[in-house]
């Protein structure tokens, strides 16, 4: 069995995260937890929540988790997926520096401490052991779920945010269905299964974060099935990278215990 992790993390350490766990056990899963950690969960209490997870664990993060002076991730991946609208923060020590936002590579560092393989070339098909990788919700929407466009939900009015949020619910949904059904199951609580409606900032922003943490989930669960064929690396593992999971063939219907 392997714990796959999904982690939007909050990069300033000074807001929620979001967290989606769940096991895998062949073509059989369940639903552990699709949470938000309380305010002020920085990278050490996020380190302790994979910690407990046990031996094989692979987690997908949101968030710079290797950042070098020459990191070209987002240069690399805004030619490959700009046309799409796909653009990230370019995560220069300088900017995360400036803007208070240092948990990712703080995290990174951590993980690499404690024995984790931070390097997306080592990904093997549903090999053991304990692996992270830094991913991205916007790009693999994309290129996983099947957006036309990367979709606005971060900013501006709530009531303009509503529409994309859901959106991405329903392609987190569709994408569930096929491949890890148990997401839309009871026990999951309905996130992916109910339509979102519109309530106040607070309770938008936290089901912002459990969709983008089910999306990292889903990045992490690709590559842990089909290993570092099933992912495109922008960047380097040495100055830092953004895996963005790309289709392969059908695979096996998955299932439910």
């Amino acid at each position: 069995m392997v714990v796959i992790a999904g982690i939007d993390l909050a990069w300033s350490g000074r807001k929620p995260t979001g967290v989606c766990l769940l096991e895998v056990e062949g073509l059989s899963s369940r639903v552990v937890d699709i949470s938000v950690t309380p305010p002020e969960t920085d990278a050490e209490g996020v380190l302790h929540l994979l910690a407990a997870l046990g031996p094989d664990v692979v987690a997908g993060i949101d968030a710079p988790l290797i950042v070098g002076p020459n990191r070209r991730a987002e240069a690399e991946l805004a030619r490959a997926y700009g046309r799409f609208g796909v653009f990230a923060y370019a995560a220069r020590t300088d900017f995360l520096d400036r803007h208070r936002m240092g948990e990712g590579p703080r995290l990174g560092a951590l993980l690499t401490a404690s024995g984790w393989d931070l390097d997306p070339e080592d990904i093997a098909a549903e090999a053991p052991g304990r692996r992270a990788l830094e991913v991205f919700p916007h790009a693999t929407a994309v290129s996983l779920l099947g957006a036309a466009f990367a979709l606005k939900y971060k900013k501006g009015p709530l009531a303009a945010r509503l529409g994309p949020l859901n959106q991405l619910r329903t392609l987190l949904r569709d994408y569930a269905v096929e491949q890890l059904p148990c997401l839309v199951d009871p026990a999951a609580g309905g996130l992916l299964t109910e339509s979102i409606a519109l309530g106040g900032g607070a309770a938008l922003k936290a089901t912002e974060d459990r969709l983008d943490a089910v999306a990292c989930a889903l990045a992490a669960h690709h590559a842990w099935r089909h290993g570092s064929e099933g992912l495109t690396t922008f960047g380097n593992a040495a100055e830092g990278y953004i895996a963005v999971p790309r289709p392969v063939t059908s695979s096996p219907e998955p299932s439910c215990p």
